[in-house]
């Protein structure tokens, strides 16, 4: 008799801790699905973000919303709101999709001096595009090399050769003396100069020229910012008022390590000509003397 309450206690032991541990197991299921299915509100890029998009921009735009997304999806410091944040732009360029986190914007005056210039050097910016600068394979650190094409205005001549020089030598000549020296066949006489005195290569340009200009030329940044139309005229990168971000154009910029003297060089073709970026090796490139291409020597 004994023994049978003792079982029959026993089981009811067992049930109740039975029916307990399947309380826990259920509860813990619960609050496990309740966790993975809370969401929280975090801001998304809906479009991709160049370098340096100011918040301002960001928003007016629609670049970026706010999206519900389950916590254990949400990355580290990312954002539920640009609240205190307007006056700052992406470090980087961000891709649609994306959660927006601190650590990708920043202040542009942080940014724009993050690199330094060595001593005894400048810093210049020039536009560029994926062409001109190696497909966006040049980065910061990288060395390159400046090649510079001039083209001839609408009222110059693009090349002299030595039969032309010689008869507007010889006018010159005729017009100084109020004579005209001539040979057996009419042809005027250049008694007084050699042809090779007239015109030597080393001493005239022709045009168009396409010529490396500066040698192993450190890249201190790689930026971009978008900008109108009149603020380009203006010179100036910030927003204009009225004008909406679709009006906006992207410009890309590199920023040089030069000289003043290679600065000055940089500028001048900027401003004239056209300049292409060259990629050299880590450690540069030997520096070597060549004599540009025109018309004349494209094809040897």
């Amino acid at each position: 008799m004994k023994i049978r309450i003792v079982l029959l206690f026993l089981a009811i032991v067992f049930g109740v801790a039975a029916v307990i541990g399947v309380m826990i197991y259920l509860n813990n299921v619960r609050s496990s699905i309740e966790e993975e299915g809370e969401t929280v509100s975090v801001i998304v890029v809906s479009g991709d973000i160049a370098a340096e998009t100011k918040v301002s921009d960001m928003v007016s735009a629609k670049m970026v919303e706010t999206k519900q997304i389950p916590r254990k999806f949400v990355v580290e410091n990312a954002l539920a709101t640009l609240e205190g944040y307007e006056d700052y732009v992406a470090k980087i360029a961000i891709t649609k999709g994306e959660q927006l986190t601190a650590g990708k914007l920043g202040r542009i005056e942080e940014i724009r001096i993050s690199f330094t210039v060595p001593e005894n050097f400048i810093a210049v910016s020039i536009p560029y595009n994926e062409i001109k600068g190696v497909s966006n394979l040049i980065k910061v650190g990288d060395e390159v090399n400046v090649i510079g094409t001039f083209q001839p205005g609408k009222d110059d001549l693009v090349l002299f050769n030595k039969d032309m020089v010689t008869q507007m030598l010889l006018q010159m000549k005729e017009d100084e003396s109020g004579s005209e020296t001539v040979t057996e066949g009419g042809v005027p006489s250049s008694d007084f100069l050699t042809m090779d005195d007239i015109l030597d290569e080393s001493n005239y340009l022709v045009y168009p020229v396409t010529k490396i200009l500066l040698w192993n030329i450190e890249v201190l940044y790689i930026g971009s910012m978008k900008a109108t139309a009149t603020d380009i005229e203006e010179g100036n990168s910030g927003s204009t008022s009225g004008s909406s971000s679709k009006d906006k154009e992207e410009t890309k910029t590199v920023t040089l390590a030069l000289t003043p003297e290679q600065a000055e060089t940089l500028v001048f073709t900027e401003e004239l000509g056209s300049v292409w970026l060259a990629l050299v090796p880590a450690g540069g490139i030997d520096e070597e003397e060549t004599t540009g291409r025109t018309y004349l020597n494209i094809i040897d």
